[in-house]
């Protein structure tokens, strides 16, 4: 008897990423799937930081603000704004310069092909930014084994209608950087197909976790 979605769902919350068996990834999702990110105010970027010395684009949203003006592969050297420079990998690794008021400036100096460009941006709106899966497959590995290697999720309330799943969690672990422990929900929404999962669409209180990790969350300057 084949597997329902729910319980698709529910086998690979449990293989993937509660028994750390990621190699077995793309037996519940297909390799072409989609994560859907939801729309934000910045400038639509994604990038990797295995590095350890760059933040190198890997994404750039086609509706955000970076779009025409920052190229993939681009490695993020500084930003400032009218508030903060972030001038080395560690501020820029972990500072929230891409997000921000809507309209704010920001001028981002990138080394492109080995020399230094810098490129004024204004903070806009992020029209959703989808991701590929199996092109961000090793990114996400090492979040997953590297910095939250002991990541527990509970599966709160699980339901499946047609070909859609949805769940709310509760994900509990410890970051490897900060040495913080955390425990914070998030809200899924998966769309199956021939028992693979092609699409899915998430939301995390992540400002809840960052306050566990100790960010200080700060007033505005008026």
């Amino acid at each position: 008897m084949s597997k329902t979605n729910t319980e698709i769902v529910r086998e690979q919350i449990e293989e993937v990423i509660n028994h750390k068996h990621i190699d077995r990834i793309f037996d519940y999702y297909s390799r072409d799937c989609i994560i859907h990110n939801p729309p934000y105010v910045g400038l639509g970027l994604n990038f990797d930081d295995r590095s350890g010395e760059y933040l190198i684009l890997t994404e750039i949203a086609s509706s955000g603000p970076a779009a025409g003006k920052l190229r993939l592969k681009d490695k993020i050297v500084r930003v400032k704004d009218d508030v903060k420079t972030w001038g080395t990998f560690q501020d820029l690794k972990n500072g929230l310069w891409g997000q921000g008021v809507l309209g704010t400036p920001l001028t981002v100096t990138v080394n492109r092909d080995g020399k230094l460009i810098e490129i004024p941006l204004e903070r806009g709106r992020v029209e959703g930014f989808d991701l590929n899966l199996s092109t961000n497959i090793e990114i996400w590995n090492d979040f997953t084994l590297k910095i939250w290697p002991d990541l527990k999720v509970e599966i709160r309330v699980i339901c499946g209608e047609g070909d859609l799943v949805a769940c709310y969690l509760v994900n509990s672990g410890t970051n490897q950087e900060y040495h913080h422990s955390a425990v914070w929900d998030e809200c899924d929404i998966y769309r199956l197909k021939d028992g693979k999962i092609i699409e899915v669409w998430g939301v995390e209180s992540l400002l809840v976790q960052m306050k566990q990790l100790g960010y200080q969350i700060l007033p505005p300057v008026v």
